[in-house]
C-alpha cells in the first residue's frame, strides 16, 4: 500500500489519540483557578469530508475534533493568580482567536457578532466551551497580552511537535525568510526617534515666542491678523548621525485675534506666561492658540513637550522591500518583521512553519536564523540536512553554526564591494561562485568534498585540449600549453578551496552546480509562507497592533494559524484522493490513481539528504 495513506483522515485520527494523550501527561500543571466562566473540553467527534473535498462544520470542527487543546490551559497557568475574579478558560479565548483567523473573519467585532448569533456562532461556542457569557474585545486584547510572546510560542511549538509525531514535518530542509508588515500607529517622519521623545526639554521658548509676537505687534499692517504663528526648535536629541541634519520641531502654534471683548482666562494666562498681557490689552488682542505640545514650562523659561514625530507605536521601525507590483523599486513599510522557518517536504509536497521570530522592520534580519534555530533545538532536538537562505543571512555567524549543527547551508553570496570584473577575479584565483581559475585561466571544475579536510577540490580535467585554436586566443593572458607540467596528471591542474579560509563562499555543495540549483529551488517555500500569513489570514493583512509585544504575540498566532491550516487541508486532500482511489474498480484507472497518490519526483541526493540520521 502506498505509504501516503497513512495521512488519511481514518489513520491520522487514529495516531492523534496516543499523541493527546502523551501531550496531556507532558503538560500538567494546574490552572490555579477553580472556577471559570467558561470550559473547554476536548470531545472527539466524527469528521466527514465529501467528496468535493469540502470539511463538514469547517476546518474549526476538524482542528478541535482531533487535537485536544487542553495543554493551553496547562502552558497558561503560570500567568494568572489564584486571586481575583473569576476569569475565562485560556483555552476558550485562544481557540475563539484561532477560529477568528482559521475562517477568515476580517477583524474581532465582525467574528463576536458571528459568535453572538444563536445560529451562526452556536457551533463556535460549543467548541470553544463557553457556557453563558460570551467574552468582548477588550477580553481578547487583555488575554493576548496576558499569554505574550513565549507562551506563544511554546503553543506554537508543542502543535509543530505533534506533527513531527504524525511525521508530516521532518526537519531536513529548512527555509528561512522574513516579511514585513505594517504598524496600526502612523509614520510621522522621524527615523530616530525612541521612547525619550515623549519627554524632551527644550531651552528659552517663553523669549523666542515673546519676540515672534512683539515682531508681529510691531509689524501689524504688513501681515495679516489670523494668520497661523508657528515657533520651531531644532531637535535636541544625541541620536542623529552626524552626516544627518536634525529636523525642525514644532512647539507651539498660535494666532493673533480681536479678542471682542473679555478674553478667556486661558488666554489671559497664556499672554502673561509669555509676557505680552500689556501690549496685547493695547491693541484689544488675544492669543488663541492652534497647538501646543508643552506640557511643562519652567520659571527660566525652559518647556518640557511631546515630539509631535513621535509615533504612536515607539518599538516600530522603517523596513525596506521590493514592491509587490514593480520588482524594481522598493517599497518603505513602517512596522515589524516576521521572521518564520519552513521545514520542506519534498517528499510529501507541503511546506510548514515550524520556528518564527519578531522584530522590527529595520533590525537586522540575517541575525535571526539561529534564533529560529536554537528554538527547534530546544523544542524538538531534530537534526537538519539543509539551511535555505537568501543574501540578507549571508553572515559567518549563521555558516558557522549551521556547519556546527551537522547541516550544509544554502545561503545566497552577496559580493557586498567586491571588484568582479574578469582581471580582478583572475588576480584572486577564483570567480564569484568560488570556482578556482586554473593557470591557463580557464574555469576548474568540481571534484568532490573533502569531508575530514573540510576543502572542495577543483581539477581543470585538461579542458584546453578541447578548445580550438580560435578559443584558446580568447584567453585573457598568454599561456604555453605546450610546457603545462599539469597535463601529466590524470586530472590535470587541482586547487583545493578550504572552508576556514573562505567560510561564506565554499561550500559542501559547490555553488553554481545542478545539485545547488535543485536546493535552491526549495528556498521559494519560505516565499509561498510569507504570503500565505498576508492573503490567506487576516492577520498581517493591517494588523491592529501598536507595540513590539503585541505585534509578537501576533505574529507566533499567524505562524500556528498556517501550520494548523496547511496541515489539515493536507489530509483532507489525501484523504479525498484515497476515497477515489478505492473507489476505482479497472486497472487502467486505478493505476491512474496511484500517481495522483504518488508524491512528487525528488532528486536522489535531496532523499538522502532527507533520510540521513
Amino acid at each position: 500500500m502506498n505509504p501516503i495513506h497513512k495521512f488519511t483522515l481514518p489513520n491520522i485520527a487514529k495516531s492523534l489519540n496516543k499523541i493527546n494523550q502523551n501531550l496531556s501527561a507532558f503538560h500538567q500543571k494546574l490552572f490555579p483557578k477553580p472556577k471559570l466562566l467558561s470550559r473547554y473540553i476536548f470531545r472527539k467527534r466524527f469528521v466527514f469530508v465529501d467528496p468535493r473535498g469540502d470539511v463538514q462544520g469547517g476546518y474549526a470542527c476538524m482542528i478541535t475534533s482531533l487535537i485536544d487543546f487542553t495543554f493551553v490551559r496547562s502552558l497558561a497557568a503560570d500567568a494568572y493568580s489564584i486571586f481575583g475574579p473569576s476569569c475565562y478558560d485560556p483555552v476558550t479565548l485562544f481557540l475563539l482567536d484561532l477560529f477568528r483567523y482559521i475562517d477568515d473573519h476580517p477583524d474581532m467585532n465582525a467574528f463576536l457578532t458571528v459568535l453572538r448569533d444563536e445560529k451562526r456562532g452556536s457551533e463556535y461556542r460549543h467548541y470553544a466551551g463557553i457556557i453563558e457569557d460570551i467574552p468582548s474585545e477588550g477580553t481578547f486584547s487583555n488575554f493576548r497580552k496576558r499569554i505574550g510572546e513565549k507562551r506563544y510560542n511554546d503553543i506554537f511549538h508543542a502543535l509543530v511537535g505533534i506533527f513531527h509525531d504524525l511525521e508530516m514535518i521532518t526537519f531536513k530542509i529548512l527555509s528561512h525568510d522574513g516579511t514585513l508588515y505594517p504598524t496600526w500607529a502612523r509614520y510621522k517622519g522621524c527615523t530616530y526617534f525612541c521612547h525619550e521623545c515623549s519627554r524632551i526639554t527644550v531651552q528659552d521658548v517663553t523669549e523666542k515666542v515673546r519676540q515672534r509676537i512683539l515682531y508681529r505687534l510691531a509689524h501689524m499692517p504688513e501681515n495679516s491678523l489670523g494668520s497661523d504663528i508657528r515657533v520651531y526648535a531644532e531637535c535636541p536629541s544625541d541620536r542623529f548621525p552626524k552626516d544627518v541634519e536634525k529636523p525642525k520641531i514644532e512647539l507651539f502654534s498660535f494666532r493673533l485675534a480681536f479678542s471682542g471683548g473679555e478674553p478667556s482666562q486661558e488666554q489671559i494666562n497664556t499672554a502673561i506666561l509669555f509676557g505680552v498681557k500689556d501690549e496685547l490689552d493695547c491693541q484689544q488682542l488675544c492669543i488663541q492658540t492652534i497647538r501646543s505640545y508643552m506640557t511643562e514650562i519652567d520659571l527660566d523659561g525652559a518647556m518640557t513637550m511631546g515630539c509631535p514625530k513621535i509615533p504612536k507605536d515607539t518599538d516600530a521601525r522603517i523596513g525596506v522591500r521590493r514592491h509587490p507590483l514593480y520588482p524594481d523599486k522598493k517599497e518603505k513599510i513602517f512596522g515589524y518583521n516576521a521572521i518564520i522557518s519552513t521545514s520542506v517536504e519534498p517528499h510529501l509536497g507541503i511546506e510548514l512553519p515550524v520556528a518564527v521570530s519578531n522584530i522590527a522592520g529595520n533590525a537586522e534580519e540575517g541575525s535571526y536564523l539561529v534564533i529560529n534555530r536554537e528554538q527547534i533545538r530546544e523544542h524538538h532536538g531534530c537534526k537538519t540536512a539543509v539551511d535555505l537562505a537568501d543574501s540578507k543571512y549571508d553572515i559567518i555567524n549563521n555558516y558557522d553554526y549551521i556547519r556546527n549543527q551537522g547541516a550544509i547551508p544554502i545561503i545566497d553570496y552577496n559580493p557586498r564591494n567586491e571588484k568582479l570584473s574578469r582581471d580582478d577575479l583572475l588576480k584572486r584565483g577564483y570567480d564569484q561562485l568560488g570556482t578556482p581559475f586554473a593557470p591557463c585561466g580557464l574555469l576548474t571544475i568540481p571534484n568532490g568534498f573533502d569531508q575530514k579536510r573540510q576543502r572542495l577540490i577543483f581539477c581543470c580535467f585538461k579542458q584546453c585540449r578541447k578548445l580550438t585554436p580560435k578559443a584558446l586566443e580568447e584567453l585573457k593572458y598568454n599561456y604555453n600549453l605546450a610546457i603545462c607540467p599539469h597535463t601529466s596528471n590524470e586530472t590535470g591542474y587541482t586547487k583545493h578551496m578550504y572552508v576556514k579560509e573562505h567560510p561564506r563562499l565554499t561550500n559542501a555543495i559547490p555553488r553554481g552546480t545542478k545539485k545547488y540549483q535543485k536546493l535552491k529551488q526549495h528556498r521559494s517555500a519560505s516565499e509561498r509562507i510569507n504570503s500565505a500569513a498576508k492573503e490567506d489570514t487576516p492577520s498581517l493583512r493591517k494588523p491592529r497592533v501598536r507595540n513590539g509585544k503585541r505585534a509578537a504575540a501576533l505574529a507566533q498566532m499567524t505562524a500556528i494559524v498556517i501550520l494548523l491550516k496547511r496541515a489539515f487541508s493536507f489530509v483532507v486532500k489525501t484523504t479525498a484522493l484515497f476515497r477515489k482511489y478505492l473507489q476505482e474498480s479497472n486497472s487502467t484507472t486505478k493505476t491512474k490513481m496511484e500517481l495522483l497518490l504518488r508524491p512528487p519526483s525528488v532528486p536522489t541526493f535531496i532523499l538522502r539528504l532527507i533520510q540521513r540520521e
